[in-house]
C-alpha cells in the first residue's frame, strides 16, 4: 500500500501541472514533485535518481526564493559542479552505465532551464528532460516516475504552444 502511495503522489503532481499556467506555479509544482520523486526513488533504491532530485530541489528552491536568473557563466559553473557531484556518487555506487547517466542528463537540462531561462526556455528544458526521464522510468520499471514525467512533458508542451501563440498574436 505504501509503495502504491509513493507512485500515486507524483502522478497527482503531474496532473496538477496542467494548471501551472505561470512560471511561478510551475516552479512551485516542480519543487513538490522533487520531494515526491525523491521519496519514490529512495524507496526503489535508485540512488543516482535520488541525488539528482535532491539537488534539483535545491536549485528549484533558489529560483523560487530569489526569483532571479543566473548569468550564463554562473549557470555553467553550477551545472558543472552539480554534475560532478552526481557523477561522483554514481561512480562510488558503481552505477556508471548509460541507464544511470539518464538522470544526470535530465538533471542538466532541468537545471539549465531553471537557473538561466525565462518561461519559454524553462518549459522547453522541462519537455526535453521529462521525455528523457520518462524513458528512464520505463527502463527501470519505476511506473509512477514514468507516468509523472510523461504527463509533465505533455502539460509543458501544451503551455509552451499556448505561450508561443500569445507571443505570435502580440507581434501581429
Amino acid at each position: 500500500m505504501f509503495e502504491l502511495l509513493l507512485h500515486t503522489i507524483p502522478v497527482l503532481f503531474a496532473i496538477g501541472s496542467f494548471w501551472s499556467n505561470t512560471e511561478r506555479k510551475l516552479l512551485f509544482l516542480n519543487l513538490g514533485l522533487c520531494v515526491a520523486l525523491a521519496s519514490l526513488l529512495a524507496f526503489e533504491q535508485a540512488w543516482g535518481g535520488v541525488v539528482v532530485i535532491m539537488v534539483a530541489g535545491m536549485s528549484t528552491t533558489y529560483r523560487v526564493v530569489t526569483q532571479k536568473l543566473l548569468p550564463a557563466y554562473a549557470t555553467y559553473i553550477i551545472l558543472a559542479l552539480m554534475t560532478v557531484l552526481v557523477a561522483s556518487i554514481n561512480t562510488l555506487t558503481g552505477k556508471t552505465g548509460l541507464l544511470e547517466l539518464m538522470p544526470v542528463l535530465t538533471f542538466m537540462v532541468y537545471r539549465f532551464g531553471e537557473l538561466h531561462c525565462k518561461e519559454a526556455g524553462l518549459r522547453t528544458c522541462m519537455i526535453i528532460g521529462s521525455v528523457n526521464f520518462t524513458v528512464y522510468g520505463v527502463a527501470t520499471q519505476t511506473w509512477g516516475l514514468a507516468i509523472t514525467e510523461a504527463l509533465f512533458a505533455i502539460s509543458n508542451a501544451w503551455y509552451y504552444v499556448k505561450l508561443r501563440r500569445q507571443l505570435a498574436a502580440l507581434s501581429l
